[in-house]
C-alpha cells in the first residue's frame, strides 16, 4: 500500500497497560506503533500520558488518521511509513544524472 494518501486504517486497539497501538489497516496488515517516544516529547500529546486519555484513540474521518478528543491526531501515512520506511516515496534514491 505504498503510496501518499493510500494508506488507511480501519481498527485502532490500545495494548492493555501500554503505550502501543495495535493499527489495522485496510489491507489487511497488522503494524504496531509505540506512543511512548510521542508522548515524551510532550505538546499536544503529552495529555495522552494518561492511559484513559490515550484509551480514546478513534480511526478519524476516512481512515486517513488516528484522532483523540482535544483535536489530537496522527497522519495515516506517517504511521504507514514508520512501520514500512522502504514504502515512503520521500526516502527513495535519488537516480544519477
Amino acid at each position: 500500500m505504498p503510496g501518499l494518501l493510500r494508506n488507511r486504517i480501519v481498527d485502532v486497539r490500545v495494548a492493555s497497560g501500554t503505550s502501543c497501538l495495535t493499527l489495522t489497516w485496510e489491507n489487511g496488515q497488522t503494524t504496531r506503533f509505540d506512543m511512548a517516544p510521542v508522548i515524551a516529547q510532550g505538546g499536544v500529546f503529552a495529555a495522552l500520558a494518561d492511559p484513559e486519555a490515550l484509551a480514546g484513540v478513534s480511526v478519524g474521518p476516512r481512515g486517513r488518521s488516528l484522532v483523540w478528543p482535544g483535536d489530537v491526531d496522527m497522519d495515516a501515512d506517517a504511521l504507514w511509513f514508520d512501520a514500512f520506511p522502504a514504502d515512503n516515496p520521500f526516502n527513495q534514491p535519488v537516480a544519477a544524472e
